[in-house]
């Protein structure tokens, strides 16, 4: 993916109207992180939400609030309408990426509040995660009671509805943090591939629950034309999703902490470097090779 070049000028306007879109759009992530499967917790009280009229009807009003500003932004957007209309359905299709992304966005230029119109680049980067380093690292040791509740409980969890409902908010807060820091920093960054393949185990942690979710909607709606076999083997796919994914955070955490740690951190960073400079010295080698044999 090639990165995107930025106008010479940020807008001159539009910064609270993207705060506000922005709050929306975490809201309606905020309610999609409720309806996410996390593990064998609150599968009633998921099964109830997709039930309640009046939770799918907040869902579709936010949905469409955003839907509505990304045609509207359609005619202040100062690049090729061709880029426009592909932001519009990029919106549309994913509704949290409106936390950064908007029609009327000029390329290159993110709306980060406090800071204002920032360029894409290694300079926000590095402002977000100064920023968020703390926050997402209180977040991920969140992980520590919901295990312990797991752990503790276990099978037993179903039977106490009021803790089940407890582990099932806290597991969907941390989904909704790793959501929303993943989005923002993306959008940070020109080379956006590049920076998914760096954290690819973020990635993962978002991904997870929501293939999980594909697959509970399908239960949710069709259950009755499974076989017991078909569904026994269903849920057990989702417990290894759930154990995957709960490694993954753990895997996260471990990752953080170190990062905060200066001395590990260069030692991580040192040996890394020494791995990639001993491949390209095996690259070369076989380059060496093939001209060789030329």
């Amino acid at each position: 993916m090639s990165p995107a070049t930025p106008a010479e000028k940020p807008p001159a306007q539009g910064g609270p109207r993207h705060t506000l879109m922005a709050g929306v759009a975490l809201l309606f992530t905020a309610q999609l992180s409720v309806l996410l499967p996390h593990g064998d917790s609150g599968e009633a009280l998921r099964e109830g939400l997709l039930a309640n009229a009046w939770f799918t009807r907040a869902m579709l009003a936010l949905w469409g609030v955003i839907g509505l500003e990304a045609v509207l932004g359609l005619f202040s957007a100062p690049d090729a309408w061709s880029a426009r209309i592909k932001r519009l359905l990029i919106v549309c299709a994913a509704p949290p990426l409106r936390m950064t992304l908007a029609t009327s966005t000029p390329p290159g230029w993110l709306w980060v509040p406090r800071f204002g119109w920032q360029p894409a680049g290694p300079g926000t980067t590095l402002k977000l995660e100064r920023r968020l380093a703390i926050p997402m690292i209180v977040l991920t040791l969140l992980v520590v009671p919901v295990l312990v509740a797991e752990l503790g409980f276990g099978e037993t969890l179903d039977n106490h509805p009021r803790l089940a409902e407890a582990v099932h908010y806290l597991t969907s807060l941390i989904w909704l943090g790793f959501a929303a820091e993943f989005i923002w920093m993306v959008s940070a960054t020109p080379e956006k591939a590049a920076y998914c393949l760096r954290h690819w185990v973020n990635l993962l942690i978002i991904l997870l629950p929501l293939v999980a979710f594909l697959r509970f909607l399908r239960l949710f709606r069709f259950a009755r034309m499974f076989k017991a076999g078909k569904l026994l083997r269903a849920y057990r796919l989702r417990g290894l999703w759930m154990r995957v994914w709960r490694t993954a955070l753990l895997f996260n955490l471990i990752e953080r902490l170190q990062e905060r740690n200066p001395e590990k951190y260069r030692a991580v960073l040192e040996k890394k470097i020494r791995e990639l400079e001993a491949e390209v010295d095996r690259l070369k080698e076989k380059l060496a090779l093939l001209k060789g044999r030329e």
